[in-house]
């Protein structure tokens, strides 16, 4: 198999010319490209799109970026950008939009002699009309067994290679894990010639589907196995950081809390606290402003047996009513209740 697939590659560098077996270029792009087999015609996931070369079906690519397509390595590797476009649509007569390319850009360690690194972007020249898809950032041997959707537009039998163009999707599941790839086995369903590039997506317990694989390359026929380079393990090359945003705080809210008598709390991205004891206060939750803080210390003060009347006192209709001696006390005007400017307090005028 691995020699038949080095075949494949360089015919794959040179189908601009002609195709392995003397065809003209739509020929060889039916014998040297991989599709879906076992699948059926799939309208969703617009970010799915396809690369088209000198006007041909070439490739698979998703839109992981706002103008970022990732694809598989050799279809990008000795190809010029002018000569490519990318759609977006159900097929390559079906489309909803084309988009020109101003760069390609193949893993720096994929070589056209081997299969390793096989995964590349393609950088558009505007924007892309559509959702940009998320990526599996961790996978590991665990996932064996998982299964995945495979979307691409390549052909439906690996001996006609017929279909390419059409967009196709299959779910399969993985039989195997490697550091930097992932297999599947099944001699019913498997992507083919067209499908390079492509995603293999894994849906997670929220119904999102989030990009796990980009199709690699598989057996002559399509009917035994197919091979995908895991998208996790290239993280730092299409620009995607999968360490947890840095909290300065280190967890530490604006609402703060009480560790004993100190308020601690996060303001300006910066952690504050205030010692309440060295200004004989208590550290408390205040209501009013939602946040802890220091305040005087309730328990502490003397009862107010007046329940907040006052020395200076009140009018209540024609009844003074004042704090004298910790007791309250009133007395009803015979003429009215007004304020007496020579004692200072309310009185009976």
């Amino acid at each position: 198999m691995r020699k038949y697939l080095l075949t494949v590659l360089a015919c794959l560098l040179i189908f601009a010319l002609a195709n392995c077996d003397g065809g003209d270029i739509q020929s060889s792009l039916g014998e040297h490209e991989d599709t879906i087999v076992g699948g059926s015609v799939f309208t969703g996931l617009p970010a799915v799109g396809l690369l088209v070369y000198n006007g041909s079906p070439f490739c698979t690519g998703t839109v992981i970026g706002p103008r970022t397509v990732l694809t598989a390595a050799h279809c990008v590797y000795g190809f010029s950008s002018g000569s490519m476009q990318f759609v977006i649509g159900n097929s390559i007569s079906d489309y909803d939009y084309v988009l020109s390319v101003s760069k390609m850009t193949p893993h720096p360690s994929y070589r056209s002699s081997s299969l390793a690194y096989d995964i590349g972007l393609v950088t558009l020249s505007s924007n892309a009309p559509v959702e940009p898809m998320s990526v599996v950032t961790h996978m590991d041997s665990s996932w064996v067994g998982r299964f995945f959707l495979f979307v691409g537009y390549g052909a439906v039998n690996g001996y006609t290679q017929s279909g390419i163009g059409v967009k196709r999707s299959v779910w399969m599941d993985i039989d195997g894990v490697s550091t930097t790839t992932f297999t599947y086995e099944d001699s019913s369903k498997n992507t083919c010639f067209g499908d390079s590039g492509g995603p293999a997506f894994y849906q997670d317990s929220a119904g999102d589907y989030l990009v796990v694989g980009v199709t690699s390359h598989g057996d002559k026929y399509c009917t035994s196995v197919g091979v995908d380079t895991r998208v996790d393990a290239f993280l730092d090359f299409i620009g995607i950081d999968d360490t947890e945003p840095v909290d300065p705080c280190g967890g530490e809210t604006y609402e703060g809390r009480c560790s004993g008598d100190t308020a601690i709390w996060c303001e300006n991205n910066q952690i504050q606290s205030q010692d309440c004891a060295a200004e004989g206060k208590v550290c408390v939750f205040d209501s009013d402003k939602s946040y802890y803080a220091c305040r005087e210390d309730q328990s502490q003060q003397p009862p107010d047996n007046c329940q907040g009347e006052t020395w200076e006192g009140r009018c209540s209709g024609n009844t003074v009513i004042w704090c004298e001696d910790d007791e309250v006390k009133s007395i009803n005007c015979s003429t009215r209740c007004g304020w007496d400017d020579v004692k200072d307090i309310y009185n009976c005028l």
